[in-house]
C-alpha cells in the first residue's frame, strides 16, 4: 500500500482565503479537508461546495512534506488577512503518539498544563490575528461577550432540520454548528428551550 506525503491548498471561492497543511494518506482522494478549527467553521458557514482542494506537492517522506510546510507557512503567512492557519507549519501534530504513557502522563504532558508551551504558542501567532481570532470567538461562542443575534439565527438555521430528542443530537448539532459537545449542551439549553427561542418562535424577534 502506498503512503502520500502531501502539502495542499483549500480554497473558499467566495472570498478567496486559504489554508494550507500537510496530510499523510494511503487514498490521495480522501476527502480530507484540513484539520485547523477556522478552516472548519468556514466549511460549516459557507458549506463544503464553495471550497476547492489542489495539491502543492508531494514528498517521499514525512520530514520533506514537514519541512517544506514551515517554510511555507512562517509568521509573516500568518500576519495574511487571507488565511485561515493560525499556526506555523512543520509542527506534525498527526505524528505524535504517545503509546507509552498512562492515561494520568498524556493529561499532564498536554501542551495547557506546560505554562512555558502555551506561551510558545500563544507567541507564535500574531498579535492582529489573536485580535481576530479573539472577536470571532466572542461572537460565535459567548464567553464575556453574549453570542450575536446574527450568530443565534445562524445557528438556528443550520440546525432547524435536526431532531432534539433522538439519540445522538448533540453529534449532529456538533458537527453542524462547529462548537463542542459541551458547547452545544449550553446553547440548547439557554436559547433552544429559552425565553429568546419561545419569543422566535412566535414572532416576536
Amino acid at each position: 500500500m502506498v503512503t502520500y506525503f502531501t502539502l495542499y491548498k483549500i480554497t473558499n471561492i467566495i472570498n478567496n482565503k486559504i489554508y494550507i497543511g500537510a496530510h499523510k494518506t494511503t487514498n490521495i482522494d480522501d476527502n480530507y479537508m484540513g484539520s485547523g478549527k477556522l478552516i472548519k467553521r468556514a466549511i460549516n458557514k459557507y458549506g463544503i461546495q464553495n471550497f476547492k482542494k489542489e495539491y502543492i506537492e508531494m514528498f517521499n517522506n514525512e520530514n520533506d512534506m514537514f519541512k517544506m510546510e514551515s517554510k511555507i507557512i512562517d509568521n509573516d503567512f500568518l500576519k495574511k488577512d487571507n488565511t485561515y492557519n493560525i499556526n506555523i507549519g512543520g509542527k506534525g501534530g498527526w505524528t505524535i503518539i504517545n503509546n507509552n504513557k498512562t492515561i494520568e502522563e498524556r493529561k499532564n504532558s498536554g501542551s495547557w498544563k506546560n505554562y512555558e508551551k502555551r506561551i510558545q504558542i500563544l507567541e507564535s501567532i500574531p498579535i492582529e490575528k489573536r485580535k481576530q481570532i479573539g472577536k470571532q470567538m466572542g461572537d460565535k461562542y459567548g464567553g464575556r461577550n453574549k453570542l450575536s443575534n446574527k450568530e443565534i439565527d445562524n445557528r438556528f438555521e443550520l440546525i432547524k432540520d435536526i431532531d432534539l430528542t433522538k439519540f445522538g443530537w448533540v453529534k449532529k448539532v456538533s458537527n453542524k454548528i462547529g462548537i463542542s459537545h459541551t458547547q452545544v449542551r449550553r446553547f440548547i439549553d439557554k436559547y433552544y428551550n429559552g425565553e429568546i427561542y419561545r419569543r422566535k418562535m412566535i414572532g416576536l424577534l
